[in-house]
């Protein structure tokens, strides 16, 4: 009989069961947090290899074609506002496939749906006027990033679903300066975006 009271004697007390459990908990959640790391990376990667591979596309048809790809035929000076083209996944704007005029088989935002500055969604946008061009994954990223496709330039987010993007050059509200900066309101930091343009003084604000 003693000895069986002195076994019972050595199981877990209710403090050393919480132990365990909270413990198990943080692990649980370091695993986690670890595991969407290494996605968010994985998925950033693919997104990056798109876009460089579509350079390449670009430069070619340009070679071939004595221009880029080109969204409108506008002849106004100030092209970089109108006719924003986004793919089909995207809620917002023109949504189709073709995203980039006369090149096939494009990414689509679907499978890489994550909220990027303010929360909101991005897509896959373009706009050229034949000479010059600029190519994002818009908003795509979960977090900031500061890689060669960070450029501070890009696209103003979208007012309602059918509003038009406009292009846009180290703007204040979008590359999240606004009463200080903001990295989580930076769409500049949140995006990959490829481009010849070259007048545009991408020169970041303090904090960035």
């Amino acid at each position: 009989m003693s000895a069986w009271v002195k076994q019972r004697q050595r199981g877990f007390t209710i403090v050393e069961l919480l132990i365990v459990i909270v413990v198990i908990a943080i692990l649980t959640a370091i695993a986690i947090i670890t595991y969407n790391g290494v996605q968010q990376r994985a998925r950033n990667a693919v997104i990056l290899n798109d876009l460089d591979q579509l350079r390449k596309v670009l430069e070619t048809y340009n070679a071939e074609n004595g221009q880029y790809p080109a969204t409108t035929n506008n002849s106004k000076t100030n092209w970089r506002a109108i006719d924003v083209y986004t793919d089909a996944d995207c809620t917002n704007g023109s949504s189709q496939a073709d995203w980039i005029p006369n090149i096939i088989d494009l990414p689509q935002s679907g499978q890489s749906k994550m909220s990027g500055a303010d929360g909101k969604m991005g897509c896959y946008l373009y706009v050229s006027d034949g000479k010059e061009y600029v190519m994002s994954a818009w908003n795509m990223l979960a977090s900031p990033q500061t890689t060669p496709f960070y450029r501070r330039l890009g696209f103003r987010e979208f007012q309602t679903e059918s509003s038009t993007q406009f292009y846009t050059c180290n703007s204040g509200p979008v590359g999240g300066v606004s009463g200080g900066y903001d990295s989580s309101k930076d769409y500049y930091k949140h995006s990959y975006t490829i481009s010849n343009i070259t007048d545009c003084n991408e020169t970041p604000p303090n904090g960035a």
